[in-house]
């Protein structure tokens, strides 16, 4: 638009703003989001400077914890981590890069996402967090995976328990995602339509340029790519009555095969969730 130039927005759900879609909990007064939790970070000024056009942030670094063995653990794996899981008492990071250097199995060339786990953490850890929840997540084993998969496996030796340590600007929107969207296509030369599958009326569009943000093999189907393996998740809600907090942080994973979903999401804990007696949980199941 600072371009003059015309934009048409087509949404295929009902509603704008995608997987960020968020929206208040109407019984609860919880502002949650409808696909899982989104966390704004990054280390780019520029991305820094437009998205303070739409709308006030408010700092927060998110950080997540895992269930293990009847424990609130930090991830990524830290001195905490390995301190509590193991009833150590590691120190420092000379420590912990000890401690490290004795667990880690190392391969050459790895060979697929089991190798990678096992050159990252080790064989009790891999069996403890990293083998059951990317079984629970994918359906598959490490084994059955690439090593690109793992390979971004962080983990820490001192006791950092952010979940995004490097990136310099960390905040959530304090009215929400969905408002940004709204701001940012509130313009006269901006049209969206929702309900509208782009595939559809895609033959009628005369456009300079698209840009498709949906399944990339839905884009190419026509030419009779293979389709991709997606997983997607189910969300199970649950109100929690009269308690300030259910769990100790927003996200706590759950990577043990004993229970099947993956992790609980209690937004009440973000900083522009609202205020309430209540507080309102979500199960993810992978699927």
């Amino acid at each position: 638009t600072e371009m003059k130039q015309s934009v048409l927005v087509i949404e295929k759900r009902d509603h704008i703003g995608g997987n960020c879609y968020d929206y208040v909990d109407e019984e609860t007064g919880i502002r949650v989001s409808k696909y899982g939790a989104h966390l704004f970070h990054t280390n780019y000024d520029r991305v820094w400077d437009y998205v303070q056009r739409f709308t006030h942030w408010i700092p927060y670094e998110h950080e997540v914890l895992a269930h293990i063995n009847k424990k609130h653990v930090p991830v990524p794996v830290n001195i905490d981590t390995v301190n509590a899981l193991f009833d150590l008492n590691i120190q420092n990071e000379t420590e912990m890069d000890e401690w490290w250097k004795k667990e880690r199995t190392y391969f050459s060339k790895p060979k697929n996402s089991e190798e990678i786990a096992l050159s990252r953490v080790g064989q009790r850890l891999y069996d403890m967090l990293f083998k059951p929840y990317t079984i629970k997540q994918w359906a598959k084993t490490p084994a059955e995976l690439g090593p690109e998969v793992m390979a971004r496996i962080p983990v820490r030796n001192d006791h950092d328990t952010r979940y995004f340590p490097n990136d310099a600007y960390q905040a959530l929107p304090k009215g929400g995602y969905t408002a940004i969207f709204e701001r940012m296509f509130d313009h006269p030369l901006i049209e969206v339509r929702t309900n509208t599958d782009y595939f559809q009326v895609r033959s009628s569009l005369q456009c300079g340029r698209t840009y498709f943000t949906g399944p990339i093999d839905a884009y190419f189907a026509h030419v009779g790519w293979p389709k991709l393996e997606y997983r997607s998740i189910d969300f199970e809600r649950k109100v929690v009555r009269n308690v300030n907090y259910f769990q100790p942080k927003s996200v706590v994973n759950y990577p043990s095969l004993d229970v099947d979903y993956t992790r609980i999401v209690e937004y009440k804990h973000l900083p522009n969730a609202g205020n309430s007696s209540h507080t309102v949980i979500f199960y993810e199941r992978s699927k």
